[in-house]
């Protein structure tokens, strides 16, 4: 019996702050969450890995608002998912349709059409390229 051939890798993109590219280095992504109400009560969904196909950071427009102090797009990592692991990226749009309707409004920022969300862990060996996009602020 002939084996598959796997299919290729996804290429997609994590911008981080330049605080947290070491430590995502070392351990990969596993920190992602995202907010979401259910009856009445905001609570976040772990293992929620944001990851996007638009590499440019001035693109970023969740990184416009003045929630933190410091660049969120100061570093952009590559990451290839395996073919094997395809199932586990979902667009956001099919990942926010899957929760209750008032949450709808998660992806309603220019640029949202682009992001995807892997359901688990990146490991560090998927990240295979950091590029820093602007200086440390």
């Amino acid at each position: 019996m002939k084996k598959k051939k796997p299919g290729p890798a996804i290429t997609m993109y994590h911008f981080c702050a330049a605080r947290d590219v070491r430590a995502i280095m070392a351990e990969g992504l596993t920190k992602g969450m995202t907010p979401a109400e259910r009856d009445g009560v905001v609570g976040l969904i772990q293992g929620t890995q944001w990851l996007t196909t638009d590499k440019d950071p001035t693109r970023q427009s969740w990184n416009t608002s003045i929630l933190v102090p410091y660049s969120r797009t100061a570093y952009r990592l590559t990451v290839s998912i395996p073919h094997s692991h395809r199932k586990k990226l979902v667009t956001a749009a099919d990942f926010v349709k899957e929760l209750p309707p008032n949450n709808l409004g998660l992806l309603d920022w220019p640029g949202s059409e682009h992001w995807h969300i892997y359901l688990g862990n990146i490991p560090p060996a998927w990240i295979v390229g950091v590029k820093k996009m602007e200086a440390n602020k």
